[in-house]
């Protein structure tokens, strides 16, 4: 007789290509609230676990996982792509969820979040971006680079990105097929509500470029929220507090 994991344990989903994400999940009613994580964080970050904890006390069906090569997840970071992260996504939806999604993606995860309501626009409900940073490798990362490491890149084929625990290896590898998953080169169809909550003091992605997201997107139903005195982590309790509303005040307009 096999016991059933833990309510919110970490569990393994075999996917595309023999990989392993690992994910965690609240089971609860209505639309499942999917969680898409940010560049190099993971599923027990600051806002997954606070939405996570909202989740138990409201009875939420919530969903988390950590991309390959990220957290619990396996993987060789030199291998991984922007496509590869796509596939995880689509084969978490495909295979853990049914019905509805409310989809909440953090700066990369608000990329991921678009890249889904393209492919599987039948599925997203409503969505909530967080300091979204669509297309962030060809359109933020790449015009930053300093000289040495524009020309590291060019040399090399790879530069190391600082301001993680350890330097990340970035190739251009990575670049050029991050192009091929651009979402802010045409609009973006959408008739769902989509909150936008973006901090005015972010200095890894401008508020702007929330704004640029803003203006893809198809919908009449979608509101920016410009956060004086947040920066990109959008952590603080006031920060915390103004998101699980967020997803409350949609999760409640979509339950039936």
């Amino acid at each position: 007789m096999s016991l059933q994991p833990n309510q919110d344990s970490t569990q393994f989903l075999h996917g595309t290509d023999g990989a392993r994400i690992a994910y965690r999940r609240v089971r609860g009613e209505g639309p499942t609230v999917l969680w898409l994580g940010g560049f190099k964080s993971d599923m027990t970050g600051s806002k997954a676990e606070a939405l996570a904890q909202a989740a138990r006390a409201e009875g939420w069906d919530f969903l988390r996982f950590d991309y390959a090569a990220h957290g619990e997840s396996p993987g060789k970071w030199e291998d991984a792509r922007i496509g590869h992260w796509r596939q995880n996504v689509l084969d978490v939806v495909d295979n853990l969820t049914e019905g509805p999604l409310i989809v909440i993606g953090s700066s990369m995860g608000g990329w991921m979040a678009a890249l889904l309501i393209r492919d599987r626009p039948e599925r997203v409900q409503a969505a909530v971006f967080i300091a979204p940073a669509p297309d962030f490798a060809t359109e933020l990362m790449l015009p930053s680079l300093s000289p040495e490491d524009r020309r590291s890149l060019e040399v090399s084929g790879f530069f190391h990105l600082r301001g993680y625990d350890y330097d990340v290896p970035m190739s251009q590898a990575f670049f050029d097929e991050a192009r091929d998953h651009r979402v802010l080169d045409q609009p973006l169809v959408f008739d769902g509500p989509v909150r936008i909550l973006h901090g005015l003091e972010d200095e890894v992605v401008p508020w702007e470029h929330g704004l640029r997201l803003a203006r893809h997107i198809a919908s009449k139903d979608l509101t920016v929220n410009l956060i004086k005195g947040s920066d990109h982590r959008l952590s603080g309790p006031a920060d915390l507090k103004r998101l699980i509303q967020t997803v409350s005040a949609l999760r409640a307009a979509h339950t039936t």
